[in-house]
Formats: structure tokens, sequence, C-alpha cells
């Protein structure tokens, strides 16, 4: 019974902090968008609330590489940005992609699933990791 009661505590344990409620804390990545020539931005007219497409462009001189399947939400709380109520980091696969210089991509999200919708006016922001630094879009729920 006693071994029971600690493996179901510890299995909820995992689930909050895999699922955190963003009430607590602020963002893991204090710093975005520091790499030069990448650009990450709305694609015009894809913005509903349960999510949208973005358009990743590489201005640099050389190939970049992104996670097209790994992203993290987040909420702009009382001036902070913290992790949007739900999974706030979504990971389908290991898999990378690499975008040439002078290309850009079109990328699609939809975090209804892991996130919940969006709320009209309240700030969010998609990061994603390219070449392992942090590159945000800012966007306000509709």
């Amino acid at each position: 019974m006693r071994k029971g009661l600690v493996f179901l505590v510890s299995v909820f344990l995992i689930f909050l902090t895999a699922c955190g409620s963003g009430e607590n804390g602020g963002t893991v990545y204090t710093e975005v968008n520091v790499e030069d020539g990448i650009s990450f931005v709305l694609k015009e007219g894809t913005l509903k609330s349960s999510g949208a497409t973005f358009i990743l462009t590489n201005n640099t001189e050389g190939p970049i590489n992104y996670s097209a399947h790994e992203y993290h939400f987040e909420q702009l709380k009382d001036g902070q940005w913290v992790e949007f109520t739900g999974t706030a980091q979504a990971n389908w696969s290991e898999e990378a992609a690499t975008l040439e210089a002078g290309q850009e991509v079109e990328l699609s999200y939809v975090w209804k699933t892991f996130c919940g919708s969006t709320v009209k006016g309240t700030q969010y922001r998609l990061i994603i990791l390219v070449n392992g630094s942090a590159v945000a879009v800012e966007i306000t729920g509709i």
C-alpha cells in the first residue's frame, strides 16, 4: 500500500512538472532573438485562438538548424513571461531541419491541443530553438 502511494505521488509530481500552470515562476528563456540575421514572424491572416503559421527566415551567410517539432509557448502575466497554462513545451520528435542561407520556411503550430486556446487581448510568445538559441515571436490573442 505504501509503495503504491509513493508511486502515485511520484507520477503526480512528474505530471505537474511537465504541465506547469504558469502561475509560479517565470520563463526559462531570459534571452531571445540574439542571433543576427534570423527572423521569426507571424504569417499575416493565419492567427487563430488555436494556432497560427509563422515564417522563419535565414538571412545569415550559412545554414541554420531548427526543430520544426518543438516549441515553447508563454503568456505575459504582470509584466513577466510565464509558461502558458497546460503543456508549455511540445515535443513530437528529435527531428531537426536545416534552412539554407537566404531561404525561409513556413511553420504551422496548433497549441490548442497542448495548451488550450488563447484569450483575446492577452500577450503570448512562441519560442523555437535555432542553432540552440531561443527565437521568439510575440502575438496578441484573438
